[in-house]
């Protein structure tokens, strides 16, 4: 410090006498050469410190088992700054011993730098610890990631107010009190902060959706995979390989459909209805019962239904002369029994779930049958190959029951 004086006193007499400056100039030179040196000082310190912890740093990831993260995250480097701004604070006094105005404005800024480092600390500590907590995607990751970034507004709105303490020279108290009046702005602006963090809490607590599921908003017509779920919104990758950004808090407004569940299980469910002209519907005579009992799948169970069938017009003294009268099968009905056998016997549909065919309300346009079971696989491309060869199979074997497919055209060559 000695010699910063002797070189303050020389500036001072120089300028006095060879440049012929009033005294306040001659001042105004000394506190800018001593601000001019006072930074380089900083500087070096800062590059040393600097160096040394970053050193040190790398001693230390190596033993610690998230010290990677840390260090990437550039934690080490935030301590780092502490040092030489510390330093640099208890100079201040015999630096600028002489300049009192000087002393206040240097010691606001050291306050609100230490402010700014604190904050900056933080956000990389939180940072670290929210890389650390979603390295296992899972519902939890969901919370801690809406977690820690309300935590880093909560402390960059904390710091803000902490600097205009610092500036105003009121304590922090009077400046929070004042900003009750503006509350309700306040609430407004925060608005989907406040409803994002409550719908990441919530979608935790409850194991609604995490990073990774597949799900479906007919709200929006999404159908995709979460990439990503922060405070405010929440990223879909689309199958188009389209992103799609919602606010978080639709996620649990609206309704969503979470497929996650199907593919853990490793099954798809195929639930489509074929549309049938109800006049190709007829009662079976002997003939045609003939002819569907050379089908493999149905055989049995025409022998079996026919018996029970002549059984019970028997016991009742049934005249079947006319077709009406009586019980009798249909093309219709062996049709719906034929596709239930061949999904029974399908290699790739689960037998262990559910699996019907069955009739649906009667149409303008004619009566759908539909296919209500499950694939052995999630996969889209394998589970669109079944879909597709099952009803490959069924419509063309529709003709052979005598049924007409309902299509809007019928310009068909023959």
């Amino acid at each position: 410090m000695l010699l910063v004086n002797i070189q303050s006193e020389w500036i001072y007499e120089f300028t006095r006498n060879n440049l012929e400056l009033k005294n306040w100039g001659s001042i105004t030179i000394i506190i800018i050469s001593k601000i001019f040196l006072f930074i380089i000082l900083l500087v070096l310190l800062e590059f040393l410190f600097n160096k040394g912890v970053r050193f040190i740093g790398r001693r230390i990831v190596s033993n610690i088992i998230w010290g990677n993260i840390l260090y990437e995250n550039k934690v080490f480097d935030s301590l780092a700054h502490f040092f030489p701004l510390c330093i640099g604070f208890f100079l201040i006094q015999p630096f600028f011993r002489d300049h009192h105005t000087t002393i206040l404005y240097l010691e606001k800024v050291f306050n609100i730098l230490f402010v700014l480092i604190v904050l900056q600390f933080l956000i990389r500590v939180i940072n670290s610890i929210m890389s650390i907590s979603t390295s296992e995607n899972n519902h939890q990751t969901i919370a801690v990631r809406s977690f820690s970034q309300l935590l880093k507004i909560v402390s960059s709105i904390f710091c803000v107010l902490i600097i205009i303490s610092i500036l105003t020279k009121n304590d922090l108290l009077s400046v929070i009190t004042s900003l009750g009046a503006i509350t309700a702005i306040v609430i407004l602006v925060f608005r989907d902060t406040i409803l994002g963090f409550v719908s990441g809490v919530q979608m935790a607590s409850t194991k609604m959706i995490k990073v990774g599921d597949w799900i479906g908003i007919s709200k929006y017509s999404i159908e995709g995979t979460v990439i990503e779920i922060n405070l405010i919104s929440a990223k879909i990758e689309n199958f188009d390989k389209t992103i799609t950004s919602i606010p978080t808090y639709d996620l649990i407004s609206t309704a969503v459909t979470n497929f996650e569940v199907m593919r853990q299980k490793n099954i798809r469910r195929i639930k489509r209805s074929i549309l049938f002209n109800i006049q190709s519907f007829h009662f079976c005579n002997s003939s045609k019962l003939e002819k569907f009992q050379h089908f493999y799948l149905i055989k049995n169970y025409i022998q079996k239904k026919q018996k029970e069938i002549d059984l019970f017009n028997q016991k009742k003294n049934i005249d079947v002369s006319m077709d009406i009268n009586g019980r009798r099968l249909t093309n219709i009905g062996l049709f719906r029994q034929y596709a239930l056998e061949y999904l029974h016997q399908h290699p790739r549909i689960s037998q262990s779930e559910t699996l019907m065919v069955r009739h649906l309300e009667p149409t303008p346009y004619g009566l759908p049958i539909e296919l209500y079971c499950f694939t052995k696989t999630s996969e889209s491309v394998k589970y669109e190959q079944i879909q597709a060869s099952v009803f490959d199979h069924l419509l063309t074997a529709a003709k052979e029951f005598n049924l007409k497919v309902t299509q809007v055209t019928t310009n068909v060559s023959h």
